[in-house]
């Protein structure tokens, strides 16, 4: 007995081998680090989203700036009168700066640095959406590629849109064929607030409408349309003549100077409204900033001009007017 209590009093300890010990320590320094170079992977990560978009918060507040002062600059040659045309005869360094008109010419200019193209537009030469009847609104869809019998249609699903009547056009579109499309809403029954509403109108594919856009306005004063600086399209729908022959009037009438003659002095140029483009001057493929505004002139009055609205955005290039087939 004695013996097995000297046995028991001293027990066998069991100790883990050091290789096995050390094995344990380089797992979890590898974790640490692990952790740590996920860490330190997720704050660069997001250190760049956060200066990328203090640069381009700070891009936009400059490019805003830029268009005020591209604004202040076109309508200073608008509300002053313009040059007097020179003599014929003169060489070419008399000669005068061509008159800027309000037909979408752009113009360059550069301010603070950056290169920025200009183009103004009379807001009277548009179509006025809400006034305009169905065959001009048909004729101008026509113009821009649309087939005879869906341009009508969706001529007379516009005025149905806008009218106050529940009476249906000869091919428009009443609340009842919206339902029939799966629009619970139906027609607005109410004049156009904005042209970008035109895309809720039945038969108006995406497409379609950013080829009519620009022709249209809801702004303009009645329903008179100021020829002088209509673009092609316009002339065709209102002169019942081809998008071709038109493209030509444009070029006769937008000539810079007459042969043998004098520089043209545009006494009328348009207004008081113009609606006035500005794009960062960039690669003809890559997106720029772009902004539109609206904006009434009043000489005389401080400030000489009002700015009725403005959206900001990307511009990518125009859409090029070819067929184009409505959805019904």
């Amino acid at each position: 007995m004695a013996g097995l209590d000297r046995c028991t009093a001293h027990p066998v300890r069991l100790s883990r081998p050091l290789g096995s010990r050390r094995g344990i320590a380089l797992v979890l320094v590898l974790w640490v680090l692990t952790l740590l170079t996920v860490m330190a992977v997720g704050m660069t990560a997001a250190q760049r989203t956060e200066t990328a978009l203090t640069e381009n918060q700070i891009a936009d507040a400059r490019f805003r700036a830029l268009t005020d002062a591209a604004i202040a600059y076109a309508l200073f040659g608008f509300i002053n009168p313009p040059p007097a045309a020179p003599e014929v005869g003169l060489g070419a360094e008399e000669t005068a700066t061509p008159v800027w008109l309000p037909n979408g010419a752009s113009r360059s200019w550069e301010f603070d640095g950056t290169a920025l193209r200009i183009a103004v537009f009379n807001e009277q030469s548009r179509i006025n959406l809400n006034l305009a009847p169905a065959s001009i609104l048909a004729a101008l869809l026509v113009a821009l590629g649309v087939e005879d019998e869906a341009a009508g249609a969706i001529g007379d699903a516009i005025v149905d849109w806008r009218d106050e009547d529940d009476l249906k056009q000869l091919n428009g579109a009443e609340d009842a064929d919206y339902e029939d499309d799966g629009r619970v809403a139906g027609a607005k029954d109410a004049p156009f607030v904005a042209v970008e509403e035109l895309q809720q109108v039945l038969g108006m594919t995406r497409e379609l409408y950013l080829l009519a856009a620009p022709e249209l306005t809801v702004d303009a004063a009645g329903d008179e349309v100021e020829q002088t600086f209509a673009s092609a399209a316009v002339l065709a729908a209102l002169q019942g003549i081809s998008l071709e022959e038109a493209q030509l009037q444009v070029q006769e009438r937008d000539q810079p100077t007459l042969p043998g003659g004098q520089l043209p002095s545009a006494v009328n140029r348009g207004g008081p409204l113009y609606r006035i483009q500005v794009r960062e001057q960039r690669g003809p493929t890559a997106g720029a900033r772009g902004m539109e505004a609206l904006v009434e002139v009043a000489p005389g009055q401080v400030p000489p001009y009002q700015i009725r609205w403005r959206r900001f955005g990307l511009i990518t290039a125009p859409p090029t007017p070819l067929p184009v087939e409505a959805g019904g």
